[in-house]
């Protein structure tokens, strides 16, 4: 059973989910709070699975209640907001959210299509393996020296990541020189819009140049290159461009698009990261780059919000090495080495 505590200064909201969870049988609500001070309260007192958070609250908002909340009783908290811009949504996640999803109008509430999909991220971010402890996990199959040695030197890597994959996305990049000498290429599922603001913020904490790839764009090293969203990225023997195909595993930009093609250029002298996330996308471009004789680091289940892409790749034998998130950035360097 998931406990679920509502914080949102909002009556209507509040007993409109109260509502949509009691049609399931698998969550429950715990309490509920009318702003960020007694939301912390609550979580204190009710240990709950998860928090779905609410940000423009009076007497303080979901952003610092989030901070504390992590800080003193961490939990997967869910912001669900009708303030939702880039930069509020990206501090949120640097405060600790798993995840950010703007309000949907109240009528979604009744489309069983919306709420198929919001209990899916309910169930995913409320169940017990949504937050871990490192310590608690043992880390079997991650990178080891000697097999550093059989790797090919790389010329590109590729980035794919969804759910939680933000703050992810951001730990790695800020581990990374600004001169690294080969290109990097990222997909990150993001709501509509949310490229510019997801550039900006990733920039604030890399030497790296993260760039919006709107046009074609030659792939030289230093550099990140961001897919926009509702768009693919391509890889090509020219650079990387953006592409207007039709949507995979139900995902546009789809990390599969960027995996494969970068894979059919450039072979095994190509390093795949594949990060957090639910469903499967980017499972299948693992296996395109290993049979191609690349190289695939996985994250790990203990660092993962949800381990749903890293574990569909890892289950059909297309992660080379499985890394925890706090050792991404250094595997990929010493890769880089070879040594």
């Amino acid at each position: 059973m998931i406990k679920i505590l509502i914080v949102d200064d909002s009556a209507l909201i509040r007993s409109i989910l109260k509502q949509v969870f009691s049609d399931t049988d698998d969550i429950v609500i715990a309490g509920e709070a009318s702003n960020g001070k007694s939301g912390v309260e609550a979580v204190r007192a009710l240990k709950p699975d998860l928090v779905i958070l609410d940000i423009n609250m009076p007497v303080m908002d979901g952003i610092e209640s989030t901070r504390i909340i992590m800080a003193e009783n961490p939990c997967p908290i869910l912001i669900l907001s009708s303030m939702i811009d880039a930069d509020t949504s990206f501090r949120a996640c640097q405060a600790g959210a798993m995840d950010v999803m703007a309000k949907p109008d109240i009528s979604q509430y009744n489309d069983p299509v919306f709420l198929k999909n919001f209990f899916t991220k309910i169930r995913l971010l409320g169940s017990k393996s949504a937050l871990k402890e490192k310590s608690s996990r043992l880390r079997t199959d991650v990178l080891r020296p000697e097999e550093i040695e059989k790797t090919n030197i790389p010329e590109m890597i590729v980035i794919g990541a969804s759910t939680g994959g933000p703050k992810a996305v951001r730990t790695i990049l800020s581990g990374l020189p600004g001169d690294l000498p080969i290109p990097i290429a990222l997909v990150q599922h993001l709501e509509s819009g949310f490229a510019e603001g997801y550039r900006d913020w990733l920039n604030g904490a890399t030497d790296l140049d993260v760039v919006l790839v709107n046009a074609r764009m030659k792939c030289t090293g230093g550099k990140v290159f961001l897919a926009p969203t509702d768009r693919h990225i391509v890889v090509d023997r020219s650079g990387v461009y953006p592409d207007d195909g039709a949507k995979v595993l139900n995902q546009k930009p789809a990390v599969d698009v960027l995996f494969n093609s970068a894979s059919s250029v450039f072979g095994s002298k190509l390093l795949g990261v594949l990060l957090t996330g639910m469903g499967s996308d980017g499972a299948m471009g693992c296996l395109s780059i290993v049979k191609a004789g690349g190289t695939t680091l996985v994250q790990d289940e203990a660092s993962s919000v949800i381990y749903g892409m890293p574990k569909e790749a890892a289950m059909m034998g297309a992660a080379s090495f499985v890394v925890p998130l706090d050792e991404m950035a250094g595997s990929i360097l010493r890769i880089l080495k070879n040594r």
